[in-house]
């Protein structure tokens, strides 16, 4: 019988590396940057730019305004995106950014802090910018980037400011309410813009513009086109009487989402007080006005509703009309 062969021990040489291979450094090493930098976004809170790892050979390229207006497009680009990521510029607060410079990478990392409107919890949303190269970005949230950087700026808490429009210059400042009411919080931000115009009397001019969408269509697919148009034109006529406040609460406590007929809404006008010889003269000749509220619409690129066009230039959400109005004129507000 053979004899078996003991098993060889192979024994080489250890290196520098103390027997790692260099697949396993890099690798340590890429873990040692990126726990780095989640110390830096967790604990660090500048109140102006910072330069991390600062030696003479390592200036930025770029100043922290730039990336601040770089900050505000990004921000501004997910609003067209379909999802609840299209809410990003509405609920970040720009002016509180931080923006650190990280010499030893040579990236920018911008913290902007934001608050969830379901739950008044505040995070942080970051993106990390490279300096030499600032379409390299990356997102430190749950996210995706923009397929494409936006020319609109998030100026302030909720407001987006709107490329190649300009300020409208009128007195009262006009600030148009796009809503269409079978769309999800179309006819509760009504309140919203009755609560803007008390509060800031004489200074603002709230116009209700009806805006169909999906929403309006599916009850169109139902109850024909001209039926599911009923409930916008009753709003829009109801809105230029001074009885609106009234039929807005009685509305919004019996609107349920469903279709709404005739009936119903001519009750709701008649127990809100509304002149209705007015009200029925107004609906019959609103089509071509709920049209032309569909060109500006257009004009403005409002994707969803309901949207609030404050001054011709800038967009806001029923919560953050306020913001916009301070943004525009700080005078208005005090």
């Amino acid at each position: 019988m053979a004899k078996a062969e003991e098993p060889k021990v192979v024994v080489k040489p250890v290196g520098r590396l103390g027997g790692l291979d260099q697949i396993h450094v890099a690798l340590i090493i890429l873990v040692c940057v990126l726990v780095a930098l989640v110390v830096v976004l967790a604990y660090y809170h500048p109140t102006a730019i910072t330069i991390v790892n600062n030696t003479t050979l390592a200036k930025p390229v770029h100043t922290s305004s730039e990336m601040l207006n770089l900050t505000e497009r990004l921000l501004a680009s997910y609003n067209n995106f379909n999802s609840s990521l299209n809410l990003l510029p509405y609920i970040t607060n720009v002016s509180a950014a931080n923006i650190i410079y990280i010499a030893s990478i040579k990236s920018w990392l911008i913290r902007v802090p934001a608050t969830n409107p379901a739950t008044n919890v505040s995070f942080y949303v970051g993106f990390l910018i490279n300096d030499s190269n600032t379409s390299n970005v990356l997102p430190l949230i749950q996210t995706v980037l923009p397929a494409k950087l936006s020319q609109n700026k998030v100026v302030a808490k909720g407001v987006v400011q709107l490329y190649g429009h300009y300020p409208c210059n009128k007195q009262p400042m006009p600030v148009y309410w796009f809503i269409d009411p079978y769309a999800p919080g179309g006819i509760k931000s009504l309140n919203y813009a009755i609560q803007l115009q008390n509060m800031l009397k004489g200074k603002v001019n709230v116009t209700i513009k009806i805006f169909s969408t999906q929403a309006t269509q599916a009850i169109a697919s139902q109850y024909g086109i001209a039926n599911a148009q009923l409930l916008g034109k009753y709003i829009f006529c109801a809105s230029l009487q001074p009885n609106f406040e009234k039929f807005e609460n009685l509305l919004s406590s019996l609107f349920t989402g469903s279709f709404m007929g005739q009936v119903e809404l001519s009750n709701i006008a008649n127990e809100s007080g509304l002149n209705y010889s007015e009200l029925s003269s107004c609906i019959d000749t609103s089509q071509p006005i709920i049209n032309n509220q569909a060109l500006l619409a257009s004009y403005y690129n409002i994707t969803q509703v309901p949207s609030i066009i404050v001054d011709c230039n800038l967009m806001a959400l029923p919560q953050t009309a306020y913001n916009a109005v301070c943004f525009a004129n700080s005078t208005l507000c005090g």
